[in-house]
């Protein structure tokens, strides 16, 4: 009997604190935390929307939102290291993928994994100059730029960290799609600073 007492004076008193402590939790005085806006993409309509579009997509690891940036005819010169390569498109875009399955941990190799990943390009004074070839290639409606760019990969819980600084010039073209005109990078050159 007396047990069935202490059990109820202690189930009255978990309901009472139960329902003080989520008056304090809902209460309508509070305000519900406003959930943050995902970052929104801009239309390729303008040259400078592939940069901006370019730093959103590594930071949210889009590699879809990354294809529709690059032309079919895409190129990626890679000066870093000790031989540099050129990557077409496919290529980029796997490496690319990878980089983004490591930094979202779904690489297919486990240990393949970066915890954090950051990509900045200086867009303080955006100057694109309108190029009428590429590598003696005639181009129409091609403009390109030269920006500082910054690369960090975070590895091994923060014991490794991969930084990149450098210049990479961005060619970018007009192209149709579906009536609109839009940009996409036709090329993009590593430049190694001395």
């Amino acid at each position: 009997m007396l047990g069935n007492r202490i059990r109820f004076a202690f189930l009255a008193l978990a309901a009472f604190a139960l329902i003080v402590y989520s008056g304090c939790i809902l209460s309508p005085d509070e305000e519900a935390p406003t959930p943050q806006p995902k970052p929104t993409y801009k239309p390729l309509t303008e040259k400078e929307n592939l940069i901006y579009n370019l730093v959103m997509c590594y930071q949210e690891h889009n590699i879809t939102r990354y294809e529709e940036l690059l032309h079919p005819d895409f190129i990626w010169y890679n000066q870093v290291g000790s031989t540099p390569e050129y990557n077409e498109r496919t290529d980029d875009v796997r490496l690319t993928r990878g980089l983004f399955q490591a930094a979202e941990g779904t690489h297919p190799n486990p240990a393949l994994k970066v915890d954090k990943l950051t990509l900045g390009i200086d867009q303080t004074a955006p100057q694109w100059y309108s190029v009428a070839d590429i590598g003696g290639v005639p181009c129409e409606d091609c403009w390109e730029t030269t920006r500082q760019y910054t690369i960090t990969a975070v590895m091994d819980g923060g014991d490794k960290t991969l930084l990149g600084v450098d210049l990479v010039k961005f060619v970018a073209i007009g192209v149709d799609q579906n009536g609109t005109k839009i940009y996409q990078f036709l090329r993009a050159d590593d430049i190694n600073q001395p």
